[in-house]
């Protein structure tokens, strides 16, 4: 077959082999190369001038490696991609003399999309105004700035391995410098005022409820991997990838990007929210952690690349000895995924008033289990159908109400009963918790241990807790 104007023609094809000589043989089709080869000398010059705009920017970070806004970071990680997807179209992976050029460059991006989003949510701390205790906002700015320079330290080791070995391959990198003050904080953050009449938006309950309802979601999963535990990088080290890898922290983030946006597509900036603290400080705890979850991921990325056992050749040995794994590890563990926790936390107590606020309240009778009464198993399931739905619940004994998040509690209730000789009492919250209250009751609180499939979420929490 013969390539021509774009349309296969027919030619003659010889079977392999059929001139007697085997080495000589080659497949029509590979003949010749579908893109031109250009030599390695050749490469230098175009590199040069596409490497300049992101070596231009390094010799601001490698001669001040602090208090850098926002923009510096946004133009470093676009210089590093705009280079890596240069080095890319021309094959660096595949090449010998590039390709640990072209992991350094991808790294640098990586650090730099990493510090970016931490820059980001500095520069909108003080407008997210999450509800936590000054103890807690400069307890975290404090690591936060240390973190970020950390980062800064580890883009310049990255910057000058770089440019050394663009230099021992014949790249000429003199470059204008820029000035470190073009990238500083200059002055105050003046807002405009705020003259946005806000009385024609509205939304609806149920839209509320959606939205809070899938952030808790998250938030317990979040919980449940226990992705906030501070541990020793070694054990955390474990954890990578079976436990916590790129693909689960890039689910998460996702998620909380996609409730940011029906956050703000309905309720940002309506009658609703102007008048609700709680869904004011929950739009803070939706955004900080999908940046640092954004950043968690970008670091894993590095983390599975380049310092793990899966991958190794001498390029990525290179950069290991470079930047220092358990750095990187507590930089994940102890920040990213600390603090991701750490406000979604608050955010679930958020989203928790709110659900409890617009749940439909209503009551039911339910029995006493068979035979021990209230005891601590079907206290304990009460108390995860009750997690299940973020509502507040209640056991209702004469006139007393119990609060049905609490095992201690519902035992207090159970003694009660028996002490009365009970053999019902009545369930007080939203219609969808008492709903899986009354079908706990009737299997009996599951003292058979034989859980029903409607709450199977029994079994999944009950399991994770053992």
């Amino acid at each position: 077959m013969a390539l021509e104007c774009g349309h296969i023609m027919e030619t003659e094809i010889k079977p392999p082999h059929a001139d007697g000589n085997k080495a000589s043989y080659v497949p029509p089709l590979l003949r010749h190369s579908l893109n031109p080869i250009i030599s390695e000398d050749e490469f230098v010059k175009p590199l040069e001038e596409n490497a300049k705009p992101l070596f231009r920017l390094a010799t601001v970070i490698q001669k001040d490696k602090s208090g850098f806004n926002t923009r510096f970071y946004f133009n470093l990680m676009n210089e590093a991609e705009k280079l890596e997807v240069f080095l890319d179209d021309h094959g660096a992976k595949e090449n010998k003399t590039w390709f640990y050029v072209r992991e350094l460059v991808a790294s640098i991006r990586n650090f730099s999309i990493a510090a970016f989003q931490l820059s980001h949510i500095l520069g909108r701390y003080r407008d997210y105004s999450p509800t936590e205790s000054e103890h807690q906002v400069e307890e975290f700015l404090l690591h936060a700035d240390d973190v970020v320079a950390q980062i800064n330290t580890i883009v310049s080791s990255l910057i000058g391995e770089a440019v050394s070995e663009l230099k021992s391959c014949g790249c000429n990198m003199e470059v204008r410098s820029l000035s470190a003050a073009d990238f500083k904080e200059i002055g105050s953050k003046a807002k405009l005022p705020r003259t946005l009449e806000m009385e024609s938006y509205k939304t609806s309950e149920r839209m509320i409820m959606h939205i809070v309802e899938s952030y808790r979601k998250v938030a317990i999963k979040i919980t449940r991997e226990q992705y906030g535990k501070k541990m020793a990088p070694e054990e955390f080290a474990k954890l990578i990838p079976a436990r916590i890898n790129e693909t689960k922290v890039k689910i998460l983030e996702s998620t909380l990007h996609n409730i940011q946006s029906e956050y703000d597509t309905h309720i940002r900036m309506t009658q609703e929210e102007s008048g609700d603290r709680e869904l004011l400080s929950l739009r803070a705890f939706i955004s900080i952690p999908m940046h640092l979850l954004e950043m968690a991921r970008w670091l894993i990325h590095f983390y599975e690349r380049h310092e793990n056992e899966i991958h190794s050749d001498n390029s990525r040995n290179r950069i290991a000895e470079l930047v220092d794994k358990n750095l990187v590890l507590r930089l994940i563990s102890g920040f990213c995924l600390f603090y991701t926790q750490r406000y979604m936390m608050m955010g679930k107590q958020m989203a928790e008033k709110v659900m409890t606020r617009l749940a439909r309240i209503t009551r039911i009778s339910i029995p006493v289990p068979k035979p021990a009464g209230f005891h601590a198993r079907p206290a304990y399931y009460i108390t995860l159908v009750v997690e299940e739905h973020g509502t507040d619940a209640f056991l209702v004994v004469g006139n007393r109400k119990f609060d049905a998040r609490s095992v201690l509690d519902l035992l207090e209730a159970g003694g009660l009963a028996a002490d009365m000789e009970l053999s019902s009492v009545e369930c007080e919250g939203d219609e969808r918790t008492l709903a899986d209250i009354k079908i706990l009751s009737e299997c009996n609180y599951c003292e058979n241990e034989q859980i029903p499939k409607e709450l199977n979420y029994i079994r999944v929490a009950r399991n994770i807790m053992v």
